[in-house]
């Protein structure tokens, strides 16, 4: 049968989607023909998915519709960490078929937040949401609000939402990430690249934030430093800490000029 597919994908490229739909379909191609369903399959989600920002961690949120306004600010604070958050009711355009967007959302993400409340696990979306998550073995982090993780996932334990505030909870989110060790390198990739497109102020607090977490090392640090677009200004700013971890080694070092004594004649 992966003969009968490889033909058909080979001949007409627009019929993978359509094909890929049928679920049972695509988990024999998968198991039956691995590399060419990762090059025809896996690479064609890849390519549908312009939602995501190049490079940044790519982060599912799945949340009740009634929470938007918190997780749109959410996902804001996220980009300026350097993660790409999916949020169904802004990342889809009005000319797609919005379930088609989210399967490629789910099918690309690389980590699950569930905002947990009342009305999550009777939510079909939600739920399965979550399931497809759980079958790709993708991790999940849950937001506590009202209500504690179910079934399959309620194995892992959730984090309980402290504050309100949507940049709080972002925070302690790209705090746990970050301390991940499957998503820390990515997010030390991205990070720097995110502070480069941030206003002074927000930059600063940001890489302070960061150093208060002490998550990453001196040289992590250093590399960080460096390639986050700091102006002289911010550079002043932070002299302490990047006397401390040895940033910019070759930037020329003021010194004092030294007069020459002045003798008597």
């Amino acid at each position: 049968m992966h003969g009968v597919l490889n033909k058909i994908f080979s001949e007409n490229p627009n019929l993978i989607t359509d094909v890929i739909d049928y679920y049972k379909i695509k988990i024999w191609f998968k198991e039956r023909d691995p590399e060419n369903y990762k090059t025809l399959v896996e690479s064609r989600i890849r390519k549908s998915a312009d939602f995501w920002t190049d490079g940044y961690l790519r982060l599912f949120i799945s949340h009740l519709s009634k929470n938007k306004k918190k997780v749109s600010a959410m996902k804001s604070n996220f980009a300026n960490w350097g993660i790409s958050a999916f949020v169904a009711h802004e990342d889809i355009k009005p000319s797609l078929e919005w379930i088609e967007e989210i399967k490629v959302g789910l099918e690309t993400m690389d980590v699950m937040v569930a905002v947990l409340q009342k009305g999550f696990k009777d939510s079909d979306w939600c739920s399965q949401e979550v399931g497809f998550a759980l079958g790709r073995k993708v991790e999940i982090i849950s937001l506590i609000e009202d209500l504690d993780p179910f079934g399959f996932f309620g194995t892992k334990q959730g984090i309980k939402i402290k504050s309100n505030d949507p940049i709080d909870i972002s925070n302690t989110v790209t705090k746990i990430l970050l301390e991940s060790s499957r998503y820390r390198n990515k997010l030390l990739r991205s990070i720097p690249k995110a502070f480069s497109k941030l206003g002074s102020p927000e930059k600063l607090k940001k890489i302070n934030l960061l150093v208060d977490w002490s998550i990453i090392t001196n040289q992590q640090t250093k590399s960080l430093l460096e390639k986050s677009e700091l102006s002289e200004d911010e550079k002043n700013k932070l002299k302490n800490l990047i006397k401390t971890v040895g940033a910019f080694p070759n930037i020329e070092q003021s010194t004092s000029i030294v007069y020459p004594e002045i003798l008597p004649f």
